[in-house]
């Protein structure tokens, strides 16, 4: 199962040429995400003030659909305490450590992040494959 993270969703969501690329490319693979991404997203979505909240949110109800959606449940908790106990490096932001211990804690395989993301200390088992998207000749 591999993971993607809040700023692949939001370029998914945005339609971005290489974040749909990415998703294409990972073929018959169980994609998920966790609640607290789409958490994330629904936050971005209300703080946007450009309106058009609806369409927003039918957007994030269409991505849920389509993806495994991991909840931080007993499962995610325990792989956050042992993350805790374990740490010997800095820690990553709440949301962060909440998010790996929730893809620890269901078993996921790989994380599709950015790579300013990629907290120290992922578990052993977490694979990250770091989503880079091009910039444009307009530098965005």
């Amino acid at each position: 199962m591999k993971a993607l993270d809040t700023p692949v969703l939001l370029d998914l969501l945005r339609g971005s040429p290489e974040a749909r690329h990415l998703v294409r490319g990972l073929g018959n693979e169980e994609l998920a995400t966790t609640e607290l991404n789409l958490w994330e997203l629904t936050a971005l979505a209300y703080g946007d003030k450009r309106g058009g909240i609806e369409h927003r949110l039918a957007a994030l109800d269409r991505l849920r659909r389509k993806l495994t959606v991991l909840p931080f449940d007993n499962k995610s908790a325990a792989a956050s305490l042992r993350a805790l106990a374990n740490s010997r490096t800095g820690r990553p932001s709440p949301v962060t450590a909440l998010i790996v211990a929730t893809l620890e804690g269901h078993g996921c395989s790989h994380w599709v992040t950015t790579p300013e993301a990629v907290p120290q200390g992922l578990p052993p088992g977490l694979k990250v494959e770091k989503y880079v998207k091009k910039k444009t000749h307009h530098g965005k």
